[in-house]
């Protein structure tokens, strides 16, 4: 999370090119994108020099103009020349195309390695005329990072600072269909908990939020687990990957375990960007169209090699339709609309959202697990390749769960009802048969029903910290499904929250790049050299000035935080201005306390809470004085004034959410949200005898169907392709044209039931019912037959 300040800074640079006239939220994110990239090139290559490497601002091509000198595209250079647009378009963008070409030929290991081409097309496109537009930017920019020095804290800020642009592209009026909401993302990284050097793939990348929320999941990891903070989203903070190995690090920095493909071109090198500035070594995140032909495209086929993936996490587009003619022509990944004449040529359908699935299919590695956002259709539509789909993986595969989201989750942008889908890959490409009916791979299907998922489910989508969120619960009760195989009964109904509560956190920088201290180190102001660890950090202020928590307390909350500052400065600006007012003059006296409190008001951070306190402070002591005013005069106000500033500056700062790395809240549940419902499940004959006359019944006294009726009764379950239906319960899934959507399952739950008359008397009315209307059918057949 970004501190108010900064995401006001950012606010400010989106609007900046939104009223220069880049109103394109995809061409405005890419401008921007490439003024972080030249800030971020100039450390990037400075790493690169420190390595024995030529710099590539001193590298020259044999078209290089005599005049063009590439030192004048380091970031350094253009901040001197911020309003010279004309510079950017003709000497920087230029060289920025040619920037592969001046990199030397062993990159292996550097953020630059995986450049391939992607700034070949980069054309700055602000109107010339915008000198001002640009200065305003650059500056911006330059403030964003200003406090937060080099390496991993300036990677760290610059990378949230992107994410934020994103989130911000994805408010009302800016477009946003192409961002996952990230509390999603990361709760479908942790359904597949995946570990250090496992290769995952999004097929549909977009600007790369699952490749990088899967990164930090593993950094999160490796992290300190005393220093670890997590949002109440699940948003992680401090990841220092303290506790993993060197080997680990690596692979957890290592871009080719993290692949991504996005047909757009400019999508791929945003998506690209993000996963440079989150710490990604030479992320593999091409351009390309992951459902299309493979021949000719040497760097793409690669990537899409079959079985190559232990995880596969997406978001695919929805509801669209692709050319079948520009299809990869594989059989295999593709299923045919049939076996014989025209009908084998022929892909069986050309729904994106399905031929997405067969391809994430074709991907993971045997064992390797998908969990993949589908739109509901794809759950229980009835044409041929939706029913096929879901056959595959239920008879050749396993699916794991299936997590119905709220209807609202991808508000404003559409109401399309969506589900998880979470599958591990059982049967071998080699292997893969046309219809599996004798030994299913699913045994049982989990499901899970999200009704809130910790944002009103509005268009405005409001955030709700603090509250119960089902995403948690969902895990725990996962988890438990694939380590016992049993979901929540009714005999053990809990709900599992993880502990939230509210911290005010800070950036504590105590020197701006002049050596002053700055308005954030102002409480550190008696002795700034104290605190040196502090710069660049961020911290929660109770860390910072331990004084304000009480014996016991771990953490404490803003609002009381504040209450103890107010205690503790009132007495004394009381007394200060008693002193104060006792011996000014009365016509100037109020002016005098006025001007400084004022004076000290640029010590706090603006609008912010240190601010307001201090206000309310100094007034209601200035309108408090005693009709007769004592104690010793005061020398110099301000100088007085200071220490009771620098204490009620402790609780500047900004709130948020926090909640506890374990998910231990546990409580009755309010109703059921999660259920198992068997793939085949034996409609009970209690007629059937075995052959030899031993035993009684389709199944055993605890429910279960005896093998021996199963053996009897399996080769007719089909004719061919036709299901014998009478043999199944009509509950189960196989017997429902293997639907998948929640709903069809969910079991009904008495104790949801709001009425003051008891489930037996309701169950005594019912059956009353069914007794007059049998009672009235016979006698209309009787008067019908003549016999009445």
């Amino acid at each position: 999370m970004l501190a108010p300040h900064l995401r006001k800074n950012v606010d400010k640079l989106w609007d900046r090119f939104w009223s220069a006239g880049l109103t394109n939220p995809l061409v405005a994110v890419e401008q921007i994108t490439y003024l972080l990239f030249l800030k971020r090139l100039e450390d990037l290559d400075g790493d690169r020099v420190a390595t024995g490497k030529p710099s590539v601002y001193e590298r020259r091509l044999p078209e290089d103009a005599a005049r063009f000198d590439g030192n004048t595209c380091r970031w350094s250079y253009i901040r001197q020349q911020s309003t010279d647009t004309k510079h950017l378009i003709e000497v920087v963008f230029p060289w920025l195309r040619t920037l592969d070409r001046r990199l030397s030929d062993h990159e292996e290991g550097t953020e630059l390695a995986g450049l391939n081409g992607r700034m070949a097309d980069a054309y700055f496109q602000l109107d010339p005329n915008k000198g001002q537009v640009l200065h305003d930017a650059i500056d911006l920019i330059d403030k964003l990072f200003a406090q937060a020095g080099d390496g991993s804290a300036a990677q760290d800020l610059m990378g949230d600072t992107f994410e934020y642009l994103l989130s911000e592209v994805a408010t009302a009026g800016k477009n946003g269909q192409f961002r996952t909401p990230r509390h999603l993302i990361r709760f479908m990284v942790e359904l597949l908990a995946p570990q250090p050097g496992e290769r995952l793939i999004d097929p549909a990348a977009g600007t790369g939020g699952f490749l990088f929320s899967a990164q930090q999941y593993l950094r999160r990891q490796g992290s300190t687990p005393e220093n670890l903070r997590l949002e109440w989203d699940g948003a992680p903070h401090r990841l220092d990957l303290v506790q993993a190995t060197e080997q680990e690090r690596a692979l957890i920095e290592d871009g080719a375990c993290f692949v991504g493909i996005d047909n757009d071109r400019t999508m791929a090198r945003i998506g690209w960007m993000n996963l440079v500035l989150h710490h990604i070594h030479n992320p593999r995140l091409m351009q390309g169209d992951s459902l299309s032909k493979r021949e000719g495209k040497p760097e793409l086929a690669p990537l899409l090699a079959s079985e190559s993936y232990r995880y596969v996490l997406a978001n695919p587009p929805f509801t669209g339709t692709v050319d079948t003619a520009d299809l990869e022509r594989d059989s295999l990944l593709f299923p045919r609309a049939g076996t014989k004449g025209k009908k084998k040529d022929e892909v069986l359908t050309n729904k994106s959202e399905l031929l997405f699935v067969w391809l994430m299919l074709d991907l993971l590695q045997v064992g390797g697990r998908c969990a993949v956002i589908v739109p509901e259709g794809v759950l229980f539509g009835n044409t041929d390749a939706h029913i096929k789909l879901r056959r595959e993986l239920l008879t050749e595969h396993c699916v794991e769960a299936v997590i119905s989201l709220p209807g609202g989750v991808f508000q404003p942008y559409t109401g399309v009802k969506t589900s998880i889908l979470v599958f591990r890959k059982e049967t071998p490409r080699a292997a893969k048969t046309s219809f599996e009916k004798n030994a299913p791979r699913t045994d049982q299907v989990w499901f899970y029903e999200v009704a809130a998922d910790g944002y009103s489910l509005d268009a405005k989508r409001t955030p709700r910290p603090g509250q119960d969120n089902d995403l948690w619960d969902a895990l725990v009760q996962f988890r438990r499904w694939l380590q016992e195989g049993r979901a929540a009964t009714e005999g053990e109904p809990a709900y599992h929250q993880p502990r939230y509560w509210r911290e005010r956190w800070r950036q504590a920088s105590l020197r701006d790049a002049s050596g002053q201290l700055t308005p954030a180190g102002f409480a550190f102001a008696d002795d700034p050299e104290a605190a040196p660890a502090f710069d660049g950090k961020t911290w929660a202020i109770h860390e910072l000035f331990p004084e304000l928590l009480r014996e016991g307390e771990e953490t404490i909350d803003p609002q009381e935080a504040e209450a103890r500052v107010r205690e503790r400065v009132a007495p004394r600006l009381a007394e200060l201005a008693s002193r104060h007012f006792a011996h000014a003059d009365p016509r100037t006296a109020t002016t005098e306390w006025n001007r400084a409190a004022r004076e000290l008001q640029c010590c706090f951070e603006d609008e912010g809470p240190a601010l307001a306190l201090w206000k309310q402070l100094t007034a209601a002591a200035r309108e408090q004085v005693p009709d007769e005013p004592q104690g010793e005069p005061v020398a110099d106000l301000v100088d007085a004034l200071r220490p009771l500033a620098r204490e009620v500056a402790k609780v500047d700062g900004y709130d948020l959410w926090l909640r506890s790395p374990a998910i231990d809240q546990a409580r009755p549940a309010g109703a059921r949200k999660c259920w198992a419902v068997p793939l085949r499940a034996w409609a009970p004959d209690p007629e059937w005898r075995s052959a030899d006359g031993t035993l009684l019944g389709s199944h055993d006294a605890t429910g279960r169907v005896r093998p021996e009726y199963v053996a009897e009764k399996l080769p007719s379950l089909y004719d061919g392709d036709t299901l014998n239906a009478a043999l199944l319960d009509p509950d189960c899934i196989e017997a429902r044209d293997w639907n998948l959507s929640a709903g069809q399952y969910k079991p009904f739950d008495f104790a949801a039931m709001d009425s003051e008359v008891s489930v037996t008397a309701l169950i005594d009315e019912l059956r009353q019912l069914e007794r007059g209307i049998l009672d009235g059918l016979d006698r209309l057949q009787a008067m019908v037959e003549g016999r009445a």
